[in-house]
């Protein structure tokens, strides 16, 4: 029982751990101040963009494959976001 407690105290304190707790917490700042500017059915398809985001930094970090499946569905994302958010 003490080695569990060690070691999720010892998760607590590991720089990753603490990054990923604040880099949540900044986003959820940042939501609740975009739901204060605009409506959630126009704020929300810009959740979508997490995608777009994901494909490129893995490419760039972790040196995967933009292949032209994923090429087409960013283009569907996007088209997606354009659609929602103009129609709105």
């Amino acid at each position: 029982m003490i080695g569990k407690i060690y070691f999720f105290l010892r998760l607590l304190i590991n720089p990753w751990i603490l990054s990923a707790f604040i880099a949540a917490f900044l986003a959820s700042l940042s939501w609740m101040a975009a739901l204060t500017k605009f409506t959630l059915s126009y704020a929300y398809p810009f959740m979508s963009l997490t995608f777009i985001l994901v494909i490129f930094l893995s490419s760039i970090l972790f040196k995967e494959a933009i292949t032209i499946s994923k090429t087409i569905s960013l283009g569907l994302i996007i088209a997606g976001l354009i659609i929602g958010t103009r129609y709105n």
